[in-house]
C-alpha cells in the first residue's frame, strides 16, 4: 500500500475559524499541558506495586 497526494487532499484544506496570523509555536503552546512528575518517586510507587 502507498500512500499519494490525493490520499492527503482532505488534510490540506484550511480551517475557517483558524486564526492563521498566530506562529505555529504560539499556538501549540496553548494546547500543551504542563505535568511536574517526581521520576524517582514514579518509579518507587510503580515498584511498590510489584
Amino acid at each position: 500500500m502507498s500512500l499519494t497526494a490525493e490520499d492527503f487532499r482532505d488534510f490540506l484544506i484550511t480551517d475557517p475559524d483558524d486564526d492563521e496570523t498566530d506562529p505555529l509555536g504560539d499556538a501549540l503552546d496553548e494546547l500543551a499541558v504542563d505535568v511536574e512528575v517526581d521520576a524517582v518517586e514514579a518509579v518507587r510507587d510503580v515498584r511498590e506495586q510489584l
